[in-house]
C-alpha cells in the first residue's frame, strides 16, 4: 500500500471514519503510521484471577459466566461482567461503553487486559474498563502486550486507531527507506520499515525512543534537506537588476543619519551589501528586539536599490505601521534625495515617476498588486508571519526575482533559525537604544489588583502617562477551564467603571478600519489615558508616551510574546512597568517570573522552548512556523547531526 494513497484506500475506512480520522490531521496513509502512540499500556504480565494483585497492570485470559447492562441515575451506561477461570473469578465493569453488550457473550473465551482496582461499591478487587480480544490469536493488538495509546479524538479510540495501522502495516510487506544502509548504519539509525512496525507495536523489549529518534532524525533532515534545495534553486536565478555597492556609498547612508548606528547594525550592513552584489536573489531575515533599529538597516538596502535607478518596496503588516515606518525614513530618504510613496487602500498608487532614480514604496499588502508592474530590485517584508504564504511569494512569481529582506521582532532561538530558516541568512541585531531603560516586570497576586489600580491611577494624574491593557480574546471564553480569562469587551467594561475619571478606549482586530485610526491618533495626542486591547498592539504601535503595560492571563502567553508586548512601553526613554496578571497556580507564576529578571528577547525564547515545548513557542503555530512532530527544537545535538549529513550527501539508496 503506497503512503501516499488516501485512508479511504484502507479495508474498512469509510467515509465517516475517515472524517474522524480527518479531525486529527489523518489524510493519508503516511499521515496514519506517522500518527504515532504517546504512551503504551504494559499488559504482557499475563497471570490468572487468584494471582492478580492491587495495582497491578495483567491480562487475564478467562470465560463470561454473565453480563448485565444498566443506565445509573445520572445517566451513565455501566457494563458489568462476570469471569471465571480455573482459580477463581471477579466482576469487571465498563463505564459508557455499551457496544462491549455486542462482542461479550456468556460462555466466551476473552482475555481482559487492565489494571487491577478496587471496586467503590463491593470494596472488591475488579478490572475497570479492560481492553478484551479473543483467545486464540495469531497477534494481538489490545491485550496480552504493550499496547499504544494514541492521541484520539470524539467517535474515534485507540483500539480503532490499532485496528487500522495493524491493518495497514499486514498489506505493506516493505516499507521503501529514503535512506541507504550504509548511511542508516553510520547515523545509528533503524529502517524505516523496522521504525514505524517497533513504535506502533513494539516488543516486550524494544527500546521504543530508538525508533523515536529515527523519526526525527529523519523530519529534521527533510527540513534541512528541503531549505538547501530551495536556496539552490534560488542560486539559478537572475535578478532583475544587478547592483553594485561601494563603500562610499555606505558612508552616504550613515552620514544621513541622526544617530551612530550599533555594532550589530553596521554587522547587519556588512551583511546586505555582500548580498545585494550578487547576480542572484538573496533572501535573508534580520531578527531584532522591539527598537532595536531594523528598519533603519533595511532602509539600506532600499536606498542601493533607487540610487541605480530601480524602484524598491517596504510592506508592513498594517497601514498604522505603514504610516509609522514612512514618519521614520521619510526625512532619511530626503537627505539622500530619495523620492518616497505611501501606498495603502486609502492611497492608491500614483503614475510610475520617470528618470534616472527609482522610487521607494512604503505600505501595506496593497503594494503586493503592484509587483509586475513597479518590478523592484529589492522587497522589504516587515513582520512577514503576518501576510499568507501566497502574499510573501507574490514578488517571487516572477521569471527574475528581487532581493527579498524579512524582519521580524519575535525572538528565534537559534535552532530554529537552523531548520526552518535554513534556506535564508539570518542577521541579529542584538544591541538595544541606549535611551531605553530597562522595563520593571512583576507578576501580582489577585489580592493585589485593587492596589495596583489606585497606583495607577495617581501615575496617570501626576505623570500624565498612558497605559496599556492586553488580553487574550476578544469574547470571554465559554469553555469552563479558560472562565477566569479576561476577554478585551468585558475587561473595557470593567475598567471604564474602576477608572472612570479617564478616558478609556477599546481596540481588537474586529475594531472598524476608521474607528481604529481615530484610537491611534487620539492615543498619540494623548487624548487616551487606557487602552484595552487584545494583541494587536503586539507589531509596530509606537506610543512614546506609553509607561505601562497590563497583561491579563499572562500565562496564555510564551515567553518571547510577552517580552514583545511589553516592549510597547517606556519607548521615549522613560520609566515602564509591565504587570502581569495571572489566573493559573504556582507553576504558572513561577514561569512567568522569568520574564522579571530576564530582559533578552532571545534568551526568553530559548526557556520557553525549554520550559514549554515546541508547540507551545511563540512562533510555531502564530508566527508561521511549523510545529515539529517528532523532533524537539532543544535536540541541538540532533540538528547539528542532521546538518552535517545534508552536506555529506551520502543518505542517498
Amino acid at each position: 500500500m503506497l503512503l501516499s494513497a488516501p485512508i479511504t484506500m484502507v479495508p474498512g475506512v469509510g467515509d465517516v471514519l475517515a472524517t474522524r480520522f480527518s479531525r486529527l490531521g489523518i489524510e493519508t496513509v503516511q499521515d496514519l503510521l506517522f500518527h504515532i502512540p504517546f504512551r503504551y499500556e504494559d499488559f504482557t504480565n499475563q497471570t490468572t484471577i487468584a494471582h492478580a494483585k492491587l495495582g497491578e497492570q495483567v491480562s487475564i485470559a478467562a470465560e463470561v459466566t454473565s453480563i448485565t447492562q444498566f443506565r445509573t441515575r445520572r445517566g451513565l451506561i455501566v457494563v458489568k461482567a462476570r469471569i471465571a477461570d480455573t482459580t477463581g473469578s471477579f466482576d469487571i465493569v465498563w463505564f459508557n461503553q455499551p457496544y462491549v453488550m455486542t462482542v461479550l457473550k456468556k460462555g466466551t473465551q476473552k482475555i481482559f487486559s487492565g489494571k487491577v482496582v478496587v471496586n467503590t461499591f463491593s470494596k472488591k478487587m475488579t478490572l475497570q474498563n479492560p481492553t478484551l480480544e479473543d483467545v486464540e490469536k495469531d497477534e494481538y493488538l489490545h491485550s496480552n502486550r504493550r499496547v499504544p495509546v494514541y492521541p484520539e479524538t470524539e467517535d474515534l479510540s485507540s483500539r480503532v486507531i490499532r485496528t487500522i495501522v495493524s491493518r495497514v502495516l499486514h498489506r505493506t510487506p516493505n516499507i521503501p527507506d529514503v535512506f541507504s544502509v550504509d548511511f542508516c548504519a553510520a547515523h545509528n539509525l533503524p529502517s524505516f520499515d523496522q521504525t514505524l512496525r517497533l513504535i506502533h507495536f513494539p516488543e516486550d523489549d524494544t527500546n521504543v525512543e530508538t525508533y523515536k529518534r529515527r523519526l526525527a532524525f529523519q523530519e529534521v533532515f527533510t527540513l534541512l534537506q528541503q531549505a538547501k534545495e530551495r536556496q539552490k534553486a534560488l542560486h539559478m536565478i537572475k535578478v532583475p537588476n544587478l547592483l553594485r555597492i561601494t563603500k562610499q556609498d555606505r558612508l552616504t547612508f550613515e552620514h544621513a543619519l541622526p544617530f551612530t548606528l550599533s555594532i550589530s547594525q553596521i554587522h547587519a550592513l556588512e551583511d546586505l551589501s555582500r548580498d545585494l552584489v550578487q547576480p542572484y536573489p538573496s533572501n535573508r531575515l534580520i531578527q531584532g528586539e522591539v527598537g532595536s533599529g531594523k528598519t533603519v538597516v533595511a532602509a539600506f538596502a532600499l536606498y542601493c536599490a533607487v540610487k541605480q535607478g530601480t524602484d524598491a518596496i517596504f510592506i508592513a503588516p498594517t497601514h498604522i505601521v505603514a504610516h509609522q515606518h514612512l514618519h521614520t525614513l521619510e526625512p532619511i530618504f530626503k537627505k539622500l534625495g530619495v523620492f518616497t510613496q505611501l501606498i495603502t487602500a486609502d492611497h492608491p498608487l500614483k503614475e510610475k515617476r520617470t528618470g534616472n532614480s527609482g522610487t521607494v514604496y512604503i505600505g501595506t499588502h496593497a503594494l503586493f498588486q503592484h509587483a509586475k508592474t513597479l518590478k523592484p530590485a529589492v522587497v522589504v517584508i516587515d513582520e512577514e508571519h503576518r501576510f499568507g504564504v501566497e502574499q510573501r511569494d507574490t514578488f517571487w512569481n516572477t521569471t527574475k526575482k528581487p532581493h527579498l529582506i524579512t524582519m521580524t521582532a519575535t525572538p528565534i532561538p537559534r535552532t530554529v533559525a537552523y531548520t526552518v530558516f535554513a534556506d535564508r541568512e539570518v542577521s541579529y541585531i542584538e544591541e538595544i537604544p541606549e535611551k531605553r531603560k530597562h522595563t520593571t516586570t512583576k507578576v501580582i497576586a489577585s489580592a493585589s489588583r485593587a492596589q495596583t489600580y489606585t497606583r495607577i491611577k495617581k501615575k496617570i494624574l501626576n505623570d500624565h502617562i498612558q497605559v496599556f491593557i492586553v488580553c487574550p480574546f476578544i469574547q470571554e471564553s465559554e469553555k469552563e477551564t479558560l472562565s477566569s480569562i479576561k476577554a478585551a469587551e468585558k475587561e473595557y467594561e470593567t475598567i471604564h467603571k474602576i477608572f472612570a475619571d479617564f478616558n478609556v478606549a477599546l481596540l481588537h482586530g474586529k475594531t472598524p478600519k476608521e474607528k481604529r485610526d481615530t484610537i491611534f491618533t487620539n492615543m498619540r495626542d494623548g487624548k487616551i489615558d487606557i487602552l484595552v486591547s487584545t494583541p494587536i498592539i503586539e507589531v509596530g504601535v509606537d506610543i512614546p508616551n506609553a509607561s505601562i503595560i497590563i497583561i491579563e492571563g499572562a500565562e496564555r502567553f510564551g515567553l518571547a510574546q510577552l517580552h514583545q508586548l511589553r516592549g510597547r512601553v517606556g519607548r521615549a526613554g522613560q520609566e515602564a512597568f509591565c504587570l502581569l496578571f495571572t489566573s493559573e497556580g504556582i507553576g504558572e507564576t513561577k514561569r512567568l517570573r522569568i520574564l522579571e529578571t530576564h530582559e533578552n528577547g532571545n534568551e526568553l525564547a530559548e526557556l520557553d522552548l525549554k520550559l514549554r515545548g515546541s508547540g507551545e513557542l511563540l512562533g510555531t503555530q502564530q508566527h508561521g512556523w511549523n510545529a515539529l512532530k517528532f523532533a524537539s527544537w532543544f535536540d541541538t545535538e540532533l540538528i547539528q547531526e542532521c546538518k552535517k549529513a545534508v552536506e555529506s550527501r551520502n543518505f542517498l539508496i
